[in-house]
């Protein structure tokens, strides 16, 4: 039996108010809050809109009407175009991550092999391995409805009930809210007792979606956003290479904001210097690497409570000036 994706509806049972984490129940075209406030969420053609209006910076009646929210799906000619040119940054942890989760999760009993997506985008990256674990139930969220997300939830107020999934992945979406801890303390709320974490983040790489991203983290710092798990595995994610072609880029960029020359310098970078990339998968082998890396990933399991604290962090960091 192969991995099946859920719709929003599927997961009724386990839906909880993000304003105030009481049950939801269905009234023909909307969601309501069975807690004394009642409040309302819209239902999207299927999709529920789960947004807390006093914390998100999102609102639902941005998605009503079909308005920008982080990504816009690409037009069929820039995808096609952005796969036949090389990429500025290369995730060289991607298959061996998704290879290792893939067998932690074929590892559980049928029953708990419930994986949820916090930020799921496009689902152009894939899932690889993990895609292939049978019986796994998987459930796509995101703030846009531009993706593949069949519920709509901002990552600081998760519209779940308490340890109802095995796996949460979180791949390069913690830069793009503003309350990270929450966030990782929020996904933490919603996995089994010994449940897993998978997050990739970036650290050394310019501002990418505009407007929606405001935070980095070194190694250590992303070690300290999830220390109330137990680490399986963390390293890096994208390498210096990666940093050096997304500097070249953006140094060009900085001198227009016209929208064809800006399309012009990323397309030459990347067709001139993506190659550049290829070294990453030497260089994420190399401690020194992690002072300037491009980002991070981070494989945990959840703990009772917090496993690292101020004075393990100082030891736990990894880079060319560690003392020998």
């Amino acid at each position: 039996m192969t991995a099946k994706f859920l719709q929003g509806h599927d997961v009724a049972s386990q839906l909880r108010c993000p304003v105030c984490r009481a049950a939801l129940s269905w009234q023909s075209a909307s969601w309501r809050c069975t807690g004394a406030d009642a409040h309302e969420f819209p239902d999207l053609s299927g999709i529920p809109v789960l947004l807390n209006p006093a914390r998100s910076a999102f609102r639902a009646e941005d998605l009503v009407r079909n308005a920008r929210t982080t990504f816009k799906a690409p037009a069929a000619w820039a995808l096609r175009l952005g796969r036949l040119l090389p990429s500025p940054s290369r995730d060289v942890s991607a298959l061996h991550c998704q290879r290792r989760l893939a067998a932690l999760l074929a590892g559980r009993p049928v029953d708990r092999r419930r994986v949820l997506v916090v930020g799921c985008g496009d689902g152009s990256a894939g899932y690889g391995a993990l895609a292939d674990v049978d019986d796994a139930l998987w459930l796509e969220t995101d703030v846009s409805l531009a993706g593949r997300a069949r519920i709509v939830c901002d990552a600081s107020d998760l519209p779940f009930e308490d340890r109802q999934f095995d796996l949460v992945i979180c791949v390069a979406v913690l830069e793009h809210v503003l309350e990270p801890q929450r966030c990782a303390d929020e996904m933490r709320r919603v996995l089994a007792a010994d449940g897993l974490i998978y997050a990739t983040t970036p650290f050394m790489q310019q501002v990418h979606m505009g407007e929606y991203d405001f935070t980095r983290f070194t190694h250590a710092g992303h070690r300290w956003l999830f220390r109330a798990f137990d680490e399986i595995d963390s390293g890096i994610a994208t390498g210096p290479a990666s940093v050096l072609v997304w500097s070249v880029e953006y140094f060009l960029l900085s001198w227009t904001r016209s929208v064809a020359l800006r399309r012009i310098m990323k397309g030459a970078v990347r067709l001139l210097l993506g190659w550049l990339t290829l070294l990453d998968i030497a260089l994420a082998k190399r401690v020194a690497a992690h002072d300037g890396a491009g980002g991070f990933y981070f494989i945990g399991r959840r703990a009772p409570q917090a496993v690292m604290d101020a004075r393990g962090m100082i030891a736990y960091y990894r880079g060319g000036d560690a003392l020998k």
